[in-house]
């Protein structure tokens, strides 16, 4: 039998036809090579034998999402209205986008880039066009933009009185002196209503119905405190004192040094004062028994030029009953 011809070079060891399945084909190998194999091969010594216990069941575990740290940050570009805000990195996105430009996390929990919150109350306050009925036009007698239109007209014709009466008021207050003054006493009045400021009104004559020889009615109203007004006291008869000023005066309020300087315990001491203005205005007063100064608000006072104080209660004396009155001033708007 002949030998078989040498393999092509390059291509030694591989069969030059296709062998039918499940021919077993031979391979032809160098010496140098079957000494390496034999060298490597280790021949099995024994049987496999089956294990004793199966493997355990392992549960599904939950996919592990892998992670990575990202520092969140400014955005790299100015935010606009409607941008998608990264919640990882805090870059703004356009509103089309899915995920991050700079990160690439998923944009679906991305917060939305909203205005400022008086500019959402503008727009709701914002006036919605008005829909109309079929057949009807704005301005149309009968719809809301007609009634605008003489509301409007109104207002302009109202403007253009209470401009020519404006007018014609401000020429009178230049040109015309009493209406000046008018003008500006009722300011003032007005003003004083508002800020109330006071100041003390001396009056002109002081007069009683009685007094004891050496404390006259006028001291009572000279502005010194150790000297008094003393009168004996009838509970029948009232002691009474009379304040005439000089001009009507708007009177608001009464200091009273009640007593005696030199004997506040020994004399009596007035705890009611009826005070009768000369526009007939009658109010009870309540002052203290203290020897130190005490103010007595007047309520219901109007532009008066005289005051009467009547001693209508005491407080008793321990050795007289004299009643006696150290100083009695008057304060008036300014």
């Amino acid at each position: 039998m002949a030998a078989a011809p040498p393999p092509p070079p390059g291509k030694a060891g591989a069969s030059t036809g296709a062998a039918p399945a499940g021919v077993p084909v031979a391979v032809i190998v160098s010496p140098e090579k079957a000494e390496l194999i034999a060298a490597l091969a280790q021949p099995v010594v024994g049987r496999a034998l089956a294990a004793d216990q199966e493997p355990p069941e392992l549960q599904p575990q939950p996919v592990q999402i892998k992670t990575r740290a990202i520092v969140r940050s400014k955005p790299t570009r100015r935010l606009e209205l409607g941008d998608l805000v990264c919640g990882a990195c805090g870059e703004g996105n356009v509103p089309s986008r899915h995920f991050c430009s700079r990160c690439g996390e998923s944009l679906e929990r991305a917060s939305v880039v909203r205005p400022v919150w008086w500019r959402r109350l503008l727009a709701k306050l914002k006036r919605r066009p008005k829909a109309y009925r079929i057949g009807t036009r704005p301005g149309q007698k009968g719809t809301g933009g007609h009634r605008k239109w003489l509301t409007y007209s109104a207002f302009r014709k109202v403007r253009v009185v209470f401009g020519i009466a404006l007018l014609v008021l401000g020429l009178g207050y230049a040109f015309y002196p009493p209406m000046r003054n008018t003008v500006l006493d009722n300011i003032s009045a007005l003003y004083r209503k508002v800020t109330p400021q006071l100041e003390p009104v001396h009056p002109v004559t002081v007069t009683s119905t009685t007094m004891i020889p050496g404390h006259p009615p006028g001291a009572a109203a000279d502005t010194y405190t150790d000297t008094y007004w003393a009168t004996p006291w009838d509970s029948r008869k009232h002691p009474r004192i009379t304040f005439t000023f000089g001009e009507t005066r708007l009177l608001r309020s009464i200091i009273l040094y009640s007593g005696a300087h030199d004997a506040f315990v020994a004399n009596a001491r007035p705890s009611i004062l009826k005070v009768t203005l000369s526009n007939g205005v009658t109010e009870n007063l309540l002052p203290q028994d203290v020897a130190g100064q005490q103010t007595l608000p007047l309520k219901n006072t109007t532009l008066v030029n005289s005051a009467t104080i009547e001693v209508a209660e005491i407080f008793d004396g321990q050795s007289s009953p004299d009643v006696a009155m150290s100083e009695i001033e008057f304060f008036a708007l300014q």
